[in-house]
């Protein structure tokens, strides 16, 4: 593996998992063009942040947007990044209903920081609460929340006390009830025990006490997995109610990726925090961007000075969010589109169950993300394959370590019917191949 690893290319990148890695020098549409010329559909999206394809005009209009404006003073204050900032409290008050201000931050796992720092300075800082199955970054404090104890190998905030709820996935959570019939009384138990003298875990009338509930709407590197709406209701009622500030995370989720604007909406759930990033630039630029609900993030209680970074301010990624904010404006009615385009992975993915049954467990779409099931922890393998079953082009699909029996599948939400098919017909390429590789094994 270590073979394809340039000698002067760190090799900690999850780029080098593989032993073949392509060197992609064009994209348009939902395709990579490599440098020896092969395509690969990407259903993937680039972890979910190109949601509008690789559409090559993002970058001319955000160059019309910032080219008097190269570059701004670090703590500078300009027009650009103020109209930014009111486009994208819009998105988030008007799904919540409420008010609130809007921080800038680089990528998903600052926007956790921000996040924290923001609940903290509201509540005082505490025990933030997530689930088991979490993902919500790799730097030293998101790695405490996310749940692979290898992100905490080598880095880690070991002051901050992190408590798990069971998993909200029904295949993996010890409280589960019979397939496809929800969450029952003993999950919803197990979510809202803490706070109780016996739980261990401090909430209201407590010094020590849970400060942040952190979820995520749907789980991506949990293996796609969607919480329960009324367990999800249950636990954020719970959070609330224990003086907590509940904190969505939709780093992945946000932009329509799962129907609606945002994953919360899924629920039904209000949050007091939300943090986006991927679909707001469309992966052309770093930028996530936190929304707390007024007052926890005006000056009396988010101090200035509470938060700096040389680069939130930076008129590209601001010309890059202006524009890419103008593709969503553009959209007439993105919640139905993305209805369909689940209804139409829902019925291709119905269809390689059936034609795989030894393989495929089961599947699930909502909006433009899915998950295929699979009978075993085949997904790394059946990943690999896609790459190279077909002789006219590649599959990037994503798999994760905390899900290894579970492809993701996340295209971009322009994605055409045509290029659905063509994933499909290589998803039944590779798992003829992964049938016949197991049958030689067995």
């Amino acid at each position: 593996m270590s073979s394809a690893v340039p000698p002067f290319a760190g090799a900690g990148n999850l780029i080098y998992r593989a032993a073949h890695v392509p060197r992609f020098v064009r994209a348009e549409g939902s395709y990579l063009e490599a440098a020896d010329g092969r395509r690969y559909l990407d259903a993937e999206a680039a972890n979910g942040s190109v949601a509008w394809g690789y559409d090559k005009g993002i970058l001319r209009d955000a160059l019309a947007h910032c080219e008097d404006l190269p570059a701004l003073p670090s703590f500078c204050e300009s027009e650009l990044r103020l109209d930014v900032l009111q486009r994208l409290e819009r998105l988030f008050s008007e799904a919540i209903g409420a008010p609130g201000r809007v921080e800038l931050d680089l990528g998903g796992a600052q926007g956790m920081e921000t996040a924290l720092r923001i609940a903290f300075s509201a509540v005082g800082p505490g025990t933030v609460v997530v689930f088991e199955g979490a993902f919500h970054g790799r730097s030293g404090v998101t790695s405490m929340l996310s749940s692979s104890p290898r992100y905490r190998e080598l880095l880690a905030a070991w002051g901050l006390e992190v408590v798990r709820l069971p998993s909200p996935d029904c295949g993996r959570c010890p409280h589960a009830t019979a397939a496809g019939t929800g969450c029952g009384a003993g999950c919803i138990a197990a979510a809202t025990r803490w706070g109780s003298e016996l739980s261990g875990v401090g909430g209201a009338g407590f010094g020590r006490r849970v400060s942040a509930f952190v979820f995520e709407s749907v789980q991506n590197v949990g293996g796609m997995a969607e919480p329960d709406h009324a367990l999800l209701r249950a636990a954020v009622d719970h959070a609330r109610a224990n003086g907590a500030v509940v904190i969505a995370d939709e780093i992945f989720t946000g932009m329509h990726r799962t129907g609606p604007r945002w994953g919360f909406q899924r629920s039904g759930v209000t949050p007091d925090v939300v943090v986006a990033s991927k679909a707001l630039t469309n992966g052309a630029a770093a930028l996530s961007a936190v929304w707390a609900r007024e007052p926890l993030a005006d000056p009396g209680t988010y101090r200035p000075g509470s938060h700096s970074s040389t680069y939130i301010g930076i008129p590209h990624a601001l010309g890059v969010t202006r524009a890419v904010l103008d593709r969503w404006d553009s959209w007439a009615d993105p919640a139905a589109d993305m209805e369909g385009l689940a209804g139409r992975l829902t019925d291709r993915l119905k269809r390689l169950r059936a034609d795989h049954p030894d393989l495929v467990r089961d599947c699930r779409a909502f909006g433009g993300a899915a998950r295929l099931v699979l009978t075993g922890d085949h997904a790394p393998e059946l990943r690999r394959l896609c790459l190279s079953a077909d002789r006219r082009v590649g599959l990037i699909v994503a798999s994760t370590g905390m899900a290894p029996d579970v492809i993701n599948i996340h295209p971009p939400l322009v994605i055409e019917e045509r290029d659905l098919d063509v994933m499909t017909e290589v998803l039944d390429r590779a798992l003829t191949l992964l049938a016949r590789g197991s049958e030689g094994g067995s």
